[in-house]
C-alpha cells in the first residue's frame, strides 16, 4: 500500500510524527495535513540537522567489557586491566573518545608516575594502547589515531625481588605468631614455586597421592609438582572447610589476596623479612633449583616457558654458585 504521509513522517496510533535517523523524534502541532502542518514540515526539514552524539569513554570500557577481547583474557589480566579501566572511567567516563588526544596520555603518564609509580604509569599506558586499539576494530576512531600507540614508558631503576636465605626460611617456619593457615600458605608457596594467585586457588581435588596438580592462570601451564615433606604435615594438620586449601577465615570462601598479603607481612615483620616480599618466594624456588639444575629442572616446578625467564629468576644464584666453584679451585 502506497505511503500517505511525507517522507521521515509516521503515523502512530492515529498521531503523526516527524521520525528521522539521527533527529528527535516530534509530534506535529498540526494534525489535518493541511497547509500548517506542511509549512510545520518544511521548518523541520530547514532546520539544522542535530550532531550525532559522541562517543564516550564510559562507553567505549563497557564495550570492551563486552568484547571477546575482553572475554579472552585470562581471569587474572580481566582483573588487573579492570582496576585501570575504572580508575579512567572515574576521571575521564564523560569525554569524547575522539576528543583524546596523545598529550593527554602523556599528562596521565607523568601524573600517575608521581602519585602511582612509574610501574604503574607504565601499565595503565600499555592497557589505554589496547582499549583505544580496540576504538579503532569498532570504528569509533580512524585506524592512525591511536592517541596511546608509541607513547613511550618512563623509565626507572626497577627493584628485583630478593630472594629468600635459608635463615629466614627456616624463621619462618617456627616464627612465634604463625597461625597454621599462614604456615601452609608459606608451604604451599615455598614447596611449589608458584604465584600467589594460582596458590590461592588450589583446592583440595588437586592432591593426588604426594603431588600437586597446578593450572597456572597466567600460561595455562599444566604442572605436576610432588610435595615436601614439610608442606604434607601441613596439609594434615589443616581444617578442610571449603573447596580451596586456603580459605578466608571462618568461612568456607576462598583467601582474598589481600588477606593473605597481609598475613605473611605480619610475619615478615616478625622475623625481619620486609625486604622479602611474596613473589620473591618464587624467585627463592628458581635459585634454589637453578644452582644445581639446569632450565628444564627449574621450569618442571615453576612453570616458565622460556630460558630467558629461568635466567632473570635463577641467573645470580647461577653465577654465585659457579664463582664459589671457581675461586675453590684457584686454592
Amino acid at each position: 500500500m502506497k505511503k500517505d504521509t511525507p517522507r521521515y513522517v509516521v503515523r502512530l496510533r492515529g498521531v503523526l510524527y516527524f521520525k528521522r535517523r539521527g533527529w528527535p523524534t516530534l509530534r506535529f502541532q498540526h494534525q489535518d495535513m493541511g497547509a500548517q502542518f506542511h509549512a510545520e514540515y518544511a521548518r523541520i526539514l530547514n532546520g539544522t540537522a542535530p550532531q550525532p552524539k559522541a562517543f564516550i569513554v564510559k562507553g567505549l570500557i563497557g564495550s570492551y567489557y563486552k568484547s571477546q577481547k575482553f572475554e579472552g583474557l585470562k581471569p587474572r589480566t580481566q582483573a588487573d586491566y579492570r582496576k585501570f579501566l575504572i580508575r579512567l572511567e572515574n576521571n575521564a567516563g564523560g569525554i569524547a573518545v575522539r576528543e583524546i588526544r596523545r598529550k593527554h596520555v602523556i599528562a596521565w603518564r607523568d601524573q600517575l608516575a608521581k602519585s602511582d609509580g612509574p610501574h604503574y604509569a607504565n601499565y595503565f599506558v600499555r592497557v589505554l594502547r589496547i582499549l583505544f586499539s580496540y576504538a579503532i576494530d569498532i570504528d569509533e576512531l580512524p585506524p592512525s589515531e591511536n592517541p596511546a600507540k608509541g607513547v613511550s614508558e618512563v623509565k626507572y631503576q626497577k627493584q628485583k625481588p630478593k630472594p629468600w636465605p635459608k635463615n629466614l626460611i627456616e624463621a619462618a617456619r617456627v616464627a612465634r605468631e604463625y597461625d597454621d593457615r599462614t604456615r601452609l600458605l608459606f608451604e604451599l608457596l615455598y614447596c611449589t614455586g608458584q604465584r600467589i594467585g594460582d596458590v590461592l586457588a588450589m583446592q583440595w581435588t588437586d592432591i593426588r597421592g604426594n603431588a600437586l596438580y597446578v593450572s597456572q592462570n597466567k600460561t595455562g601451564a599444566q604442572l605436576v609438582i610432588p610435595m615436601t615433606d614439610d608442606l604434607q604435615e601441613c596439609l594434615r594438620r589443616a581444617e578442610r572447610s571449603g573447596e580451596t586449601i586456603l580459605t578466608a577465615q571462618g568461612k568456607v570462601t576462598p583467601w582474598a589476596y589481600r588477606g593473605a598479603a597481609d598475613a605473611m607481612m605480619k610475619l615478615r615483620k616478625e622475623i625481619g623479612a620486609e625486604a622479602h616480599n611474596i613473589h620473591a618466594i618464587r624467585h627463592t624456588v628458581a635459585s634454589e633449583i637453578g644452582e644445581a639444575g639446569d632450565d628444564a629442572d627449574v621450569m618442571s616446578i615453576t612453570g616458565h616457558t622460556t630460558s630467558a625467564m629461568v635466567r632473570h629468576y635463577a641467573g645470580q644464584a647461577r653465577q654465585k654458585a659457579r664463582a664459589e666453584k671457581v675461586q675453590k679451585g684457584r686454592k
